[in-house]
């Protein structure tokens, strides 16, 4: 009887143990998934402008999921876009450490380290998404921001690295065609600055920025007929922008 007993003793204690694991494994479930339902809406509330509304979700899914890398990633943008930059890189670095190879959080990071001035970190940051990055398109959008940011830097010849290979996977991209253009124009290459141009101007919406730059090009070349066409076009278009007064100070 006494060996009965002790057998229904530990059957007893192991029926109330998995009992109490499958609670703690059913709440664990419960939790994880209210802080991605309240992740997904502080992102939400975010992209909506509604930032205090958005921070509260996102601090409640922290809460509900230390563990949860997007509420880490999504709360790291809202910070910088609070302004807010230590607060900023302490949830980066936290989503990071949970997913390290998401290639979007990468990139963002990088976006953040060059706002922050800390290029070498940013390439590192932008290069790392690059390998991460699972499709051809992601990878050419993240090296051109990398070029961007060496620009910024700056460091032309990296920035020059970086869009030339963004136009081997896509020669129409119409960023690194207008900077390619803007990089030759300052280097005082002016007729791969007019190819580039042309080949950006065959894909693209001009802006008040590019048609200045097309002025300024064809004026380089002397080339006075494409010169005014591109200066109409900016009065036109663009009558009280900077670049037309700045095109207006040069004819006096």
């Amino acid at each position: 009887m006494k060996r009965f007993g002790r057998v229904s003793i530990v059957i007893f204690m192991l029926s109330m143990l998995v009992a109490c694991t499958s609670d703690a494994v059913r709440k664990k479930s419960d939790s994880e998934n209210s802080a991605s339902i309240n992740a997904r809406l502080g992102l939400a509330y975010m992209q909506q402008g509604d930032y205090e509304r958005a921070l509260d979700k996102l601090q409640r899914a922290i809460e509900q999921d230390p563990d949860q890398a997007a509420a880490h990633h999504y709360i790291a943008e809202l910070y910088r876009q609070l302004n807010v930059p230590e607060e900023a890189k302490k949830h980066y670095k936290e989503a990071l450490a949970l997913a390290p190879k998401d290639d979007s959080l990468q990139n963002n990071y990088g976006v953040f380290l060059c706002d922050q001035g800390d290029y070498a970190a940013a390439e590192k940051g932008f290069l790392m998404a690059v390998q991460a990055a699972p499709i051809h398109q992601a990878r050419y959008e993240f090296y051109e921001n990398l070029a961007q940011c060496m620009m910024r830097k700056p460091d032309f010849e990296k920035a020059e690295k970086y869009f030339r290979i963004v136009l081997e996977v896509n020669p129409a991209r119409p960023v690194a065609l207008y900077q390619m253009a803007r990089l030759s124009f300052d280097e005082g290459k002016y007729l791969r600055a007019r190819a580039f141009f042309q080949r950006f101007s065959a894909v693209a919406t001009q802006t008040a920025e590019t048609l200045w730059l097309g002025v300024q090009i064809e004026r380089q070349l002397n080339d006075d007929q494409m010169a005014e066409e591109y200066a109409r076009q900016l009065k036109v278009n663009f009558p009280l922008s900077d670049e037309t007064v700045s095109l207006m100070e040069s004819e006096e």
